[in-house]
């Protein structure tokens, strides 16, 4: 919360952190109450009982105890999570399956997760796409300045503070496709340039 500046800090914990988000500082219950109910109501505002919710990494700081009180607040009965650096082992019993990193098929489309973001992944050349998280937004620009790079930066920072759903994926990977394409019959051709 208070490293990455979230909307969900007091005034007088702003002004503590102003120009040193890393000073020793606790966050009082109320900003970390404020920020959970904040996410948590996002995740239900957006996936139905039904859906399948992938969480890359982080789900929270706590043991299987704290892990297993937050999930039972999430409405969705297929909550998967990829490992990230924060999670420990014991909270994999609340989830419906856990991995470290791997691909997995929505509609048809390829998509490796990884809770680190990567610049090549298993079929990559082939159009798969790349989702990840740990950088809290701070890897958009170089994302951007790539147009061709099917990647996105899904963790809550990057996002709204809410779930991206395949719809949205779709839409913002549709013209980085169309350049990937391009470039990839480029190459293909025997062009220089990026691949």
């Amino acid at each position: 919360i208070k490293y990455c500046s979230r909307p969900f800090l007091s005034r007088e914990e702003r002004d503590a952190l102003r120009g040193d988000p890393r000073a020793k500082l606790r966050l009082s219950d109320d900003t970390v109450k404020r920020h959970d109910d904040a996410l948590l109501k996002a995740i239900n505002e957006r996936v139905a009982v039904d859906d399948t919710l992938w969480i890359l990494g982080d789900f929270c700081m706590g043991g299987f105890a704290e892990a297993r009180a937050y999930r039972d607040r999430i409405r969705c009965a297929n909550v998967f999570l990829v490992w990230g650096n924060h999670d420990r082992g014991e909270v994999a019993p609340v989830f419906s399956d856990t991995m470290e990193q791997g691909m997995i098929r929505a509609d048809g489309q390829e998509i490796w997760l990884n809770h680190y973001p990567m610049r090549s992944w298993n079929k990559a050349f082939h159009g798969s796409w790349h989702l990840y998280g740990h950088v809290h937004g701070r890897l958009r620009r170089e994302d951007d300045a790539n147009p061709m790079a099917l990647v996105r930066d899904v963790g809550v920072d990057a996002c709204d503070y809410r779930p991206v759903s395949l719809a949205e994926l779709r839409e913002y990977m549709a013209p980085r496709v169309r350049a990937f394409l391009a470039n990839k019959a480029r190459f293909a051709d025997g062009g220089d340039g990026p691949v």
